[in-house]
């Protein structure tokens, strides 16, 4: 591949990243509302925790798991500030 189909590759994968960022979202806000509505706390350390292993498995080495764990831990801090301002 040349320079500009190497940036047409990586500006799909934007989108594509994009779109997964707004339904991960968008599920998470659900999981909120149901946690409200059974009176369950929104936010939950342990089940974030286990969040953060299971996507540094996922990872096919260790400096992709480090990345992999930063990116997911940078995820769960925007889903807190969006939750947060939708209970208020």
């Amino acid at each position: 591949m040349d320079l500009q189909e190497i940036r047409g590759k990586l500006d799909q994968i934007d989108r594509q990243f994009v779109e997964l960022l707004e339904e991960r979202l968008d599920l998470c806000g659900q999981v909120a509302a149901d946690k409200i509505k059974t009176g369950k706390a929104v936010f939950d350390k342990e089940r974030e925790q286990q969040k953060l292993a299971s996507v540094r498995a996922m990872a096919g080495n260790e400096f992709n798991a480090r990345a992999a764990e930063e990116l997911f831990t940078q995820l769960m801090t925007i889903k807190h500030i969006v939750l947060q301002a939708a209970i208020g």
